[in-house]
């Protein structure tokens, strides 16, 4: 068997290196990219009005209580917001986007809007409400798990 010279094992070495690096590339560009939303960089710009938002609802008396009861997750609004709120609930799922769930809020007479989790895998999800009451917007988020 020929013994190899420094230039020859340096070229296979370097050829190595290249093949490597064309793997890796290929394999990342088929590789599933979770970014927080969808349309991550708009939102971004909007960042201030989110920060308002969310002092609006610290600010209030009585804070909306998020809580799992049974299978239904309770979202329980103030006295004095039972009526004339408006606005959305996403049930944001970190592990994957596309099980992200959105619903308009509509509450009940007692002011409590009822989620259903039969949809819902087991897991942590983020509870986002972003409402507006009396041209005042606000924003909450709280973090639950679901252990069915």
């Amino acid at each position: 068997m020929k013994k190899l010279n420094w230039g020859t094992k340096l070229g296979i070495m370097a050829s190595i290196y290249v093949i490597g690096v064309l793997i890796f590339v290929g394999f990342s560009t088929t590789q599933k990219i979770n970014l927080v939303s969808k349309d991550y960089y708009p939102t971004g710009v909007k960042h201030q009005d989110q920060i308002n938002k969310i002092k609006n609802a610290v600010q209030l008396e009585t804070p909306v209580r998020i809580e799992q009861v049974g299978d239904n997750i309770e979202i329980t609004f103030p006295a004095n917001m039972k009526s004339g709120v408006e606005g959305d609930i996403i049930v944001y799922r970190p592990a994957d986007y596309d099980l992200d769930l959105k619903y308009k809020l509509a509450l009940n007479d007692s002011g409590v809007y009822i989620l259903n989790t039969d949809k819902l895998l087991k897991g942590r999800y983020t509870i986002k409400l972003d409402w507006v009451h009396n041209n005042i917007p606000y924003y909450k988020e709280e973090a639950i798990y679901l252990s069915k």
